[in-house]
């Protein structure tokens, strides 16, 4: 079985996403942008990271949308913001059918959501920084079918 942690949204607030992937310890971390660069700390201390960037990344180099396969499931990940998710998961949605995901994961909202949409699960793991209530996404991924949860961190 295959684990991967998503945050999102940390807005400089490393420290609960440190004390998850410990606690956790998974395979693989996504970091889906607003502060993409606060998952460096998690790839200092040996964690594989892949992140995208948010709209609060300005000149950091790294992509709008990623697209991964683990175990057998393709990953689409992207931060939202370009989908205009606060209005709408239409266009969200649309790119993820079009990508061949079978995970589609985003942020931007700081609100959490874990539901299959289709042949797609959906996840946006919340804000691992801002607000009073940090959550994160946690991925299972076992004989090619993935399962979500949000987790409170």
């Amino acid at each position: 079985m295959m684990t991967i942690a998503v945050f999102s949204d940390s807005h400089g607030m490393r420290q609960p996403m440190i004390d998850a992937a410990f606690d956790l310890k998974p395979n693989l971390i996504l970091h889906l942008g607003d502060h993409a660069q606060d998952a460096d700390c998690l790839e200092k201390l040996g964690f594989d990271v892949r992140r995208v960037c948010g709209n609060c990344d300005p000149g950091s180099i790294c992509r709008i949308t990623d697209t991964l396969e683990a175990g057998g499931v393709r990953i689409v990940m992207t931060h939202g913001h370009k989908y205009h998710v606060k209005l709408g998961l239409d266009a969200l949605l649309n790119m993820g059918h079009f990508s061949g995901a079978n995970v589609l994961l985003f942020g931007h909202t700081h609100l959490s959501l874990c539901e299959r949409r289709g042949d797609i699960l959906l996840l946006n793991p919340g804000t691992a920084g801002e607000g009073s209530r940090r959550t994160c996404g946690l991925i299972r991924i076992e004989n090619g079918a993935a399962h979500a949860e949000i987790l409170s961190i």
